[in-house]
């Protein structure tokens, strides 16, 4: 984690923080591989052992990372922020975003509605900061759904249409710390990065675009976040990002431990602190699919219009950690697919698939059986007869931490033992999909979606700095 980091440790060999260290399980396969070489994901250890790899193997999520990185982090902090608003000479505007995942987290922390907190939220940041805009991301999501979509449309045209080119599945670029490990670590994969920005960057584009005198300050899931925003690509478009950990920290520094005495039931506020144009009710709100964003199954949706005879089921992985969303015609042949993979292990076994270039001058089709499908809405009938095949899909939606955003290393979590926070983190799921507003991200229409919001890649030579630490659960 950040805040366990200081300039004193500022070298090529940086320890991992303290939670990091924890020892690898050892499978009863040779190797902790299955018969088809795959990691194998949850199984108990009989024997514990420390597993020695690189940094940059270590995903930034795990809190083992770079000197620069930490460099990146210190600019990234609750301290930071509070500095810039101290500055007599600062006379921008403050803009404040959070990201639904956040909103969730800390509505359940006070023991509020996600409203009343989003309306506390608000207020508190009115009247300490005197923040002039306070929004949501769903924006910022719409635009890079449907922007991610179209990307990997064209690509799967061009396949399609017997054009010879990389037959792999497109990777999203949404969560940094698999972005970040891909260019350190696994170059052969940084082609397959979808490179449209995240919600996060979107906004901060969109505001500075109009507002160009504004402080941007994010409240985001994922310490990763952080790096993100310290991109070369992203420069300017974030001024700090902060977890809800850090939103605590800095409540303590400024003595306003009573949040809740901001409480209020004023509506008006969301159209209030909301930039000109802006529609406040799609910005605050969220849409189906991950609780990361839901960038695979919207894009099995956007497929299934063009397809109204066709059936979406929803196939689960060989752990929690994977789901495949598969459209099928009335004759149980694929349509399209995409898929969620989130986790180390799974990522690893993601590289061990897609490694190598695979070409083909037209994708071929898998085929599904009709009587193994089974409805989305009915996922228990037959689901066993259905295997999940990730890694045959059109497109991933990648997180590095297990189950996603909605396990962000940065979310408050005071549950002690595995288990005890893996049901805290169900329970923050099943809060997000029934206390928000859904809408529909491929309805939203504005001039935005044509305009380019991309990121540049670039792969970088590994580290050879060598560290031991364990993997998360």
């Amino acid at each position: 984690m950040s805040t366990l980091l200081s300039e004193e440790d500022l070298n090529d060999f940086i320890s991992p923080a303290l939670a990091c260290t924890k020892p690898t399980t050892i499978t009863t396969e040779s190797d902790g591989l299955d018969s088809n070489g795959e990691v194998v994901v949850g199984k108990e250890a009989e024997q514990a052992q420390k597993v020695s790899i690189t940094l940059s193997d270590c995903l930034a999520c795990s809190g083992c990372i770079t000197s620069s990185e930490e460099i990146m982090l210190q600019r990234q902090s609750h301290t930071v922020f509070l500095d810039a608003m101290k500055e007599e000479e600062c006379d921008k505007d403050l803009a404040v975003s959070i990201s639904p995942q956040c909103r969730v987290n800390m509505a359940m922390y006070y023991g509020i509605t996600v409203q009343e907190f989003d309306l506390c939220f608000i207020k508190f940041w009115q009247t300490v900061f005197h923040a002039k805009y306070v929004m949501g991301l769903q924006i910022g999501r719409n635009i890079s759904i449907q922007q991610s979509i179209k990307a990997v449309e064209e690509w799967k045209s061009l396949l399609n249409d017997g054009e010879e080119g990389d037959n792999r599945p497109r990777l999203s670029a949404i969560d940094p710390g698999f972005v970040i490990y891909t260019e350190k670590t696994k170059g052969e994969l940084v082609p397959l990065l979808v490179n449209v920005k995240s919600p996060q960057q979107i906004i901060g584009n969109l505001l500075k675009r109009e507002h160009p005198n504004t402080y941007h300050l994010c409240i985001m899931a994922c310490f990763d976040k952080k790096l993100e925003a310290s991109r070369p690509d992203s420069e300017g478009e974030v001024d700090c990002v902060i977890t809800p950990k850090e939103f605590l920290s800095m409540l303590e520094d400024i003595n306003e431990m009573d949040f809740l005495k901001y409480k209020n039931n004023d509506s008006k506020l969301y159209e209030e602190v909301s930039p000109m144009g802006w529609d406040s009710l799609v910005n605050w709100s969220c849409n189906e699919g991950s609780p990361s964003g839901g960038w695979a199954y919207q894009y099995i949706k956007s497929i299934q219009r063009d397809h109204p005879e066709s059936e979406l089921i929803k196939i689960a992985g060989k752990n929690n950690n994977i789901t495949e969303y598969r459209l099928i015609d009335s004759q149980g042949d694929k349509i399209a697919s995409s898929a969620e993979l989130s986790g180390f292990r799974n990522i690893q076994n993601l590289v061990r698939h897609l490694g190598q270039v695979k070409r083909h001058p037209k994708r071929r089709i898998q085929v599904l059986k009709k009587r193994g499908a089974t409805s989305i809405k009915d996922t228990k009938e037959d689901k066993d007869k259905i295997v999940a095949e990730p890694y045959k899909s059109d497109y991933i939606e990648v997180s590095a931490s297990p189950g996603g955003c909605i396990n962000g290393g940065g979310l408050i979590n005071n549950e002690v033992g595995k288990t005890q926070r893996k049901e805290y983190t169900a329970k923050l799921q099943s809060e997000y999909f029934q206390c928000l507003n859904m809408i529909d991200p491929l309805q939203y229409n504005s001039d935005l979606i044509n305009e380019p919001f991309k990121y540049e890649f670039h792969a970088v030579e590994t580290s050879k700095d060598i560290v031991t630490v364990g993997n998360k659960w």
